[in-house]
């Protein structure tokens, strides 16, 4: 039986009623070649024979032969259209009805009917093993041809003239009914073969116009995701700007707020004022805190953050930390420690702004949910090779603990152990998120223990490079700026800034430090100022009315007088984004101090500017 075969040639069978297979997958097979030559072989032997039959007016004879020959030819082309095995099958019957028909009218002495002996081989040749019962009928039907020919044609029929005529007639009847066959199946295959040609453009033409539909369901979808990328860029952008300007806002009255709790911290004031103004600055650091917190989480969800590789000092970094605790933990009867491991490499290279970040939020965990007992710093050494070493940072507290069924989810976004953890003690819920994000974005690990009423323990895990020994000198770094402090006193400054309170406040700092100020309001005074006047620095506010610090700073860099254009700048912002930054050294300034300013720092910046 015939196979229809899938266009993959994969193998998946489907057996059809009229043994249809695909055409362009038997022009692999070799039983196809080997029946497309014979047949042409035999067409060529037919019409060879036809010529002189024709002449002799052998009716019965040439129109066999014409029978044949027809049949020879159409048998390759039915097999092109798919009947293989129909096509093998009717060229075994054609030869065999040759043979027969051959051999009864030129008798048993020409030895034709050998021919069965090829014909069975043929057979063979033609079908393969996954045909062996077509194979078999087909030497069958060769092996019953040669019994009749040869036991009943030959041996039991006396042919006469009459006879003859009887087989001429039989022969000319076979060679009819045999090309009416033929013809009548090729008909049949045709109106088949149309009738599914029809189906398959109809499909096509279903399947162009769902691809049309769907097409146009693409490229509607594809422009919505583009006007919601755009929309995406569009809300990212105005998210930025919201906190930047957030930022600002917030900062410029808290630069006064703490510039001036600073100043009169420093006033020596009377032992009834001192606690106001302690928690005056506790609650001033704890809002700012919150606020660097909330554009943190913002940065870290938008994927902007990114890492410094500086040199720092270790143990002044942890000592800083621990200085900058102290109150806090003394106002709760807490006992602060801190111990670092004597094999650490002290000077490390790394981001130490966010290190300071992570360490700052778990000690103030610590100390915030602590009520009795200590907070614990260890710096422990766990890997180190000549180029780089592996620091844990562990805080370890005798605090409230956490609860075995909040311990999954403490540093989600804007969580804490519990509602009445938020109402006693406040918080946004960000340090612990932020402290795990900024630890994996550095390739470490933020670890927990903890036992609900028993403390808590958290171990930070970071990789530095090793810096330079004699890079720092942590013990005369402090002392180093306190002498200095001497190389600018009686220094003329110029400040822009347009706050007239951020005025008073840097003037009250500066009256302090024996400097001489000149406060202007915007920068396009602050050019003129400069062109009038020989500053040995400028203190520049980035947004002014009039004309920016920025384009202020560009007019100065561009003043033909050397000892004025290259005035050293520093830059005063409440803008704590690093796209600022970057755009405040761009622009020719020298240094960036953010608003509220810590006094040291600043102090610290205008001493390298004004010695230099």
């Amino acid at each position: 039986m015939d196979q229809k075969f899938s266009l993959t040639g994969m193998g998946s069978v489907k057996k059809d009623r009229q043994f249809f297979v695909d055409p362009l997958e038997e022009i692999e097979q070799p039983g196809i070649k080997i029946m497309n030559r014979v047949s042409f072989f035999l067409l060529l032997v037919c019409v060879v024979f036809l010529i002189p039959f024709h002449f002799n007016e052998s009716v019965s004879l040439t129109w066999f032969f014409l029978s044949e020959a027809l049949a020879f030819g159409l048998i390759p082309i039915l097999a092109r259209q798919g009947y293989v095995n129909t096509a093998k099958m009717l060229h075994i019957i054609y030869i065999d009805v040759g043979i027969i028909v051959l051999s009864s009218v030129f008798g048993s002495e020409a030895l034709i009917q050998a021919f069965f002996i090829p014909t069975m081989g043929l057979s063979i040749l033609l079908f393969d093993t996954k045909n062996i019962k077509l194979r078999n009928l087909s030497i069958f039907i060769s092996i019953l041809s040669y019994i009749v020919l040869d036991y009943v044609i030959f041996d039991q029929v006396a042919i006469s003239e009459d006879g003859y005529n009887i087989i001429r007639w039989s022969v000319l009847t076979a060679a009819f009914v045999t090309t009416w066959l033929i013809f009548n199946t090729f008909a049949e295959f045709k109106e088949s073969a149309e009738s599914k040609t029809s189906e398959l453009l109809q499909k096509e033409i279903e399947l162009n116009k769902q691809l049309g539909i769907n097409q146009r369901k693409l490229e509607k979808y594809i422009a919505e995701l583009e006007e919601a990328r755009k929309q995406l860029e569009h809300n990212t952008k105005a998210k930025s700007a919201f906190l930047a300007t957030m930022s600002h806002e917030i900062r410029t009255p808290m630069n006064a707020i703490m510039g001036m709790t600073h100043m009169l911290q420093k006033d020596k004031p009377r032992e009834d004022q001192l606690e106001p103004l302690n928690i005056l600055d506790f609650s001033g650091k704890t809002l700012m805190t919150l606020i660097d917190d909330v554009l943190d989480f913002s940065k870290i969800e938008a994927g902007r953050i990114e890492f410094e590789r500086t040199e720092f000092d270790l143990e002044q970094l942890i000592g800083a930390i621990i200085e900058s605790f102290k109150a806090a933990a003394a106002n709760k009867g807490i006992d602060l420690q801190s111990d670092i491991d004597e094999e650490i490499h002290n000077v490390l290279i790394g981001d130490p702004a966010r290190l300071t970040q992570i360490i700052n939020n778990l000690v103030s965990n610590a100390i915030k949910f602590t009520e009795e007992g200590s907070v614990h710093l260890s710096v422990n050494k766990r890997i180190e090779t000549n180029e780089n070493i592996v620091v844990a940072f562990i805080v370890a507290d005798t605090g409230i603990g956490i609860p075995a069924d909040r311990v999954d989810t403490i540093f989600d976004s804007f969580t804490q152990a519990s509602g009445s953890t938020k109402r006693l003690y406040g918080g946004t819920g960000l340090g612990l998120t932020i402290s795990k994000e900024l630890t994996e974005l550095q390739g470490g690990e933020l670890h927990l223990e903890t036992e609900e009423g028993k403390g808590t323990k958290f171990t930070v895990t970071l990789t530095f490079e090793k810096g330079k020994v004699d890079a720092f000198d942590s013990t005369q770094s402090k002392q180093v700026v306190d002498s200095n402090i001497d190389t600018i006193r009686g220094s003329y400054v110029l400040l822009a800034e347009d706050n007239i309170v951020n005025q008073k406040v840097m003037q009250r700092f500066l009256e302090r430090w024996d400097i001489k100020l000149k406060i202007v309001d915007n920068g396009e005074d602050a050019v003129e100022a400069v062109k009038n006047e020989q500053f040995d620095l400028i203190l520049m506010d980035l947004q002014m009315p009039v004309m920016d610090g920025y384009e202020a700073t560009s007019n100065i860099r561009e003043i033909e007088d050397p000892a004025k254009s290259t005035i050293p700048i520093i830059a005063l912002t409440a803008a704590a984004l690093k796209e600022v930054k970057e755009q405040v050294y761009d622009c020719g300034m020298d240094d960036f101090v953010t608003k509220p300013f810590d006094p040291e720092d600043l102090q610290r910046a205008m001493v390298a500017l004004i010695k230099r």
